[in-house]
């Protein structure tokens, strides 16, 4: 039996709190000197359930995560903020403690001339990088894709550094694709990332999105089609003056939430300056969910709209699509109203719908109910629902502007779970290939086919909701032990299994080579996938194919993970099964 020399072991952190916080790991480089920033910071569980206990807790400011287990919420700050609480009459607990982090700025300039690899905090592209990426994108495949400047930055309006507000628009294309008018030819789909700076899992979201839709065109069927009969709008950044400040903290992250807008309070000892971009919009403006205080995470601005940022995302939407919907909070789109929106955040696992202000339906609540549910079933079992319904209601978000305004379906993601390796909002690099991009890639896949027709029972060409489920639960694999079984259930299938059914496995191992890897079909049928060998080789991202054609696909399907040999240890960090 070989001896491999002992990995480097770092303990693993299972509250979601603490995966709040830059991680000293492999999630980015250890800076060989450092400074501290200002700490410790605390996540309090504070019992807030569903309703008016829960909007009291908004109303008053504090930094309350989108994140909610059963009647708790929990809110983010300094060692004061506990006593906030209380004094404020709610029962708060400390879940866990965030130690200062070490941190340094970055080697580089961020506002330098743009570099295409320029990275932080372990591999997550700045916003130089996103910029160069776009640009390289439009210039190698000018047949499908057009960046779009659709406005300033707040900073770059006052004359102080700031950034060019961008997107791209893909398609195969023809006569009057990607202009900005709204009887375009084709229906459009557009996502967005980072709306909220410090959620850079939706950033990486939005870059890969787009490298797949270009590499895929003519190779594969689905995106084929797709860039041939749809218009796929990205804005990967839409808060690049926030994204600098979380940046600037190089291998920590800062975590800020809102634009850099400094003009409406000194917050520079009690709290963040700026406005929260997601209660900005004049869709309820100033409601439920929303701050008067200029230092609280939820500020909502000094007016409806107020922002650059709003503004610009705001002119560009009405410049993509056509006013469907009458005026009133019932009144329903029109059937026959084309385009999908969806604003990727982090995290929970939710999807969530319009509207976000109330619990009160919208005029196409059932349409919206069924995309939503697909969405979160691709996903693997994410909970889906109104903001009311599954978290807290919140006025002025930038989803329900675009249903109130337009009449667009319109989505909200949260990206990432509440606890275990990849949970939080400054995962290790390593999740978005092993745990986000396998869900959010199937998610993005049919939202951007439903462009067609949302509202009207079909259309595009989206995935079977019940084709394709994933589980990211860590599943620790004993060094030398038993085979360990992380599960799937399909059900709602018709017929058979696909003769390319695809394993997509993720798993954290510091020599793969000691790994046999098989999917065990719902009648305890055994396909191999993997057998042990010499590779020496950290970690496991692999996509299998497997002609699994006579199962039934309805059932538990089982990853068995077995480590074969002794001295190195791993984790089944998630798999994604497509039947």
């Amino acid at each position: 039996m070989r001896r491999k020399p002992l990995a480097l072991l770092v303990a693993g952190v299972t509250s979601a709190a603490f995966l709040l916080a830059p991680s000293t790991g492999a999630a980015g480089p250890n800076p060989a000197t450092a400074t501290q920033q200002p700490g410790p910071t605390y996540v309090y569980r504070v019992n807030a359930p569903l309703g008016d206990r829960a909007q009291d807790l908004l109303a008053r400011g504090f930094d309350v995560l989108e994140q909610r287990d059963g009647n708790d919420l929990f809110v983010l700050g300094g060692q004061d903020a506990g006593q906030k609480l209380k004094e404020a009459g709610f029962t708060a607990l400390v879940e866990s403690v965030m130690e200062p982090p070490q941190w340094q700025p970055p080697s580089t300039d961020m506002r330098a001339a743009a570099d295409v690899n320029e990275t932080y905090y372990g591999g997550y592209h700045t916003i130089n990088a996103h910029a160069a990426h776009l640009d390289q994108v439009a210039s190698q495949r000018p047949d499908l894709a057009t960046v779009v400047d659709y406005g300033d930055s707040w900073k770059k309006t006052q004359g102080a550094g700031g950034h060019d507000l961008r997107a791209i628009c893909i398609t195969k294309k023809n006569a009057g694709d990607c202009e900005r008018r709204t009887d375009a030819p084709k229906p459009r789909f557009f996502v967005m990332g980072q709306l909220h700076a410090r959620e850079i899992t939706t950033g990486d979201m939005a870059w890969r999105w787009i490298d797949h839709l270009v590499a895929g065109y003519g190779t594969d069927s689905q995106v084929t089609s797709l860039l041939d009969t749809t218009e796929v709008w990205v804005v990967p950044i839409a808060n690049p003056d926030g994204v600098d400040i979380v940046q600037s903290g190089g291998s920590s992250p800062k975590l800020q939430r809102k634009n850099a807008n400094n003009t409406n309070g000194n917050c520079t000892s009690s709290g963040q300056i700026g406005i929260d971009l997601n209660r900005n919009t004049s869709s309820h403006f100033g409601g439920t969910g929303t701050s008067t205080n200029p230092c609280n995470e939820t500020y909502k601005g000094p007016s409806a709209d107020s922002e650059a940022e709003t503004k610009a995302l705001q002119s560009l939407w009405r410049s993509l699509y056509p006013d469907k919907r009458a005026t009133g909070d019932t009144a329903p789109a029109a059937n026959d109203t084309r385009g999908v929106v969806v604003s990727m955040h982090s995290y929970s696992n939710l999807v969530l719908f319009p509207w976000g202000w109330s619990t009160q339906d919208s005029g196409n609540d059932a349409p919206l109910r069924t995309m939503a549910k697909d969405m979160a079933q691709l996903a693997g079992g994410w909970q889906y629902g109104q903001p009311g319904e599954v978290l807290y209601n919140a006025a002025g978000a930038t989803d329900d502007w675009v249903y109130d305004d337009l009449g667009v379906a319109s989505f909200v993601w949260e990206i990432g779970a509440q606890s275990g390796s990849c949970s939080g909002f400054l995962p290790a690099y390593s999740c978005q290939t092993s745990t986000h991009w396998p869900k959010v890639k199937s998610m993005l896949q049919y939202a951007a086919g439903k462009a067609a027709n949302p509202y009207g029972g079909g259309g595009g060409n989206p995935v079977p909701s019940c084709a394709t489920k994933s589980n990211d639960t860590d599943l620790a694999i004993p060094d030398a032990g038993a085979a360990v079984d992380s599960t799937i259930t399909i059900a709602g299938c018709d017929g058979n299994a696909l003769s390319a059914t695809k394993v997509d496995v993720h798993v954290q191992h510091t020599y793969r080579g000691d790994l046999r890897i098989e999917l065990v079909a719902p009648d305890g049928s055994v396909y191999r996938l993997k057998t042990e060998s010499s590779d020496s080789t950290p970690n496991l991202d692999t996509t299998y194919t497997v002609d699994v054609s006579g199962e039934a696909r309805n059932g538990d399907w089982k990853l068995r993970v077995q480590d074969r040999y002794r001295a190195d240890t791993g984790t089944l960090t998630g798999w994604t099964l497509t039947v």
